[in-house]
């Protein structure tokens, strides 16, 4: 959050001395950035909360839905710097921009944060399963991608290729869409409880299980890092109670073992009840 308020403001000084739109409109995207380490701050502390009466399910969705935020950000970020180069792109700009040695500093500083901060996000993310921190993550690596294109923009403009900067900032605005689009198809499947694994996966790890004759009924979603499974396993009809029980429970643990954090719901039936 420091590192990108103060590259944000760094940007947005610069850009507006230099008067180019290429440069402020990094500078959106890094206030946008600073937005959502407080929305993510805010949501992941919400998501930690344990379940209780109201979300027999735990809170996680929360921070799911404020990675769909996210991208909405992007999307509106993404029409304001499009709308703005056009006009400049056909009108031209009321002030020619400058390719100042400032903001060559400011956008080659940013270049090396914006790698860091990625890589640390990144490598966070996989470590705690945070939806939030996977999507900022790939977030800030399009970061660098439209770092690099504005350095590009200013060394156009230092050889007076003005329209350049209209261009390129048309460039930067399809990116920050792509990935809002990126964002959207990792959390709207989560939102709508879509299959979060393959039903023939699931069945064929149960079914390795001892005392499993055969898995159905398979149904899956995620929310945050749990996965949740609902499914029926059919066992044989001379085992007793207890010994069901056992299956049951060795089920749960080779889904543990196999698909990480789960919750799993399983329902027994006997291969005398199936048949019926």
């Amino acid at each position: 959050l420091v590192l990108n308020l103060l590259v944000a403001i760094a940007k947005l000084i610069v850009g507006i001395a230099s008067n180019s739109l290429a440069v402020i409109g990094d500078a959106a995207h890094s206030a946008v950035d600073s937005a959502n380490n407080i929305v993510g701050l805010v949501a992941v502390h919400i998501a930690s909360k344990d379940a209780d009466h109201d979300h027999p399910y735990g809170h996680s969705k929360i921070e799911t839905l404020a990675a769909f935020v996210l991208a909405g950000l992007l999307w509106v970020t993404c029409f304001e710097i499009g709308i703005e180069a056009i006009r400049r792109l056909f009108q031209g700009q009321d002030e020619p921009a400058n390719a100042t040695p400032a903001a060559f500093a400011v956008i080659g500083s940013t270049l090396v944060v914006n790698i860091f901060v990625a890589q640390y996000e990144a490598y966070k993310a996989r470590q705690l399963r945070s939806d939030f921190l996977m999507a900022d993550a790939a977030h800030t690596r399009s970061d660098v991608l439209v770092t690099v294109t504005v350095l590009a923009s200013l060394v156009k403009l230092k050889y007076g290729w003005e329209r350049v900067d209209a261009v390129l900032s048309l460039m930067i605005a399809a990116l920050i869409g792509r990935i809002g689009f990126q964002v959207f198809q990792r959390t709207v499947p989560v939102l709508v409880d879509a299959s979060a694994l393959e039903e023939n996966t699931v069945r064929r790890v149960v079914e390795q299980v001892k005392g499993v004759e055969n898995a159905h009924a398979i149904r899956t979603r995620r929310a945050g890092e749990v996965i949740f499974l609902d499914l029926h396993i059919v066992i044989d009809a001379g085992l007793d109670s207890q010994q069901a029980h056992d299956v049951s429970e060795a089920v749960e643990e080779r889904l543990a073992s196999a698909f990480g954090m789960t919750s799993a719901t399983v329902h027994v039936e006997t291969s005398r009840h199936c048949g019926q």
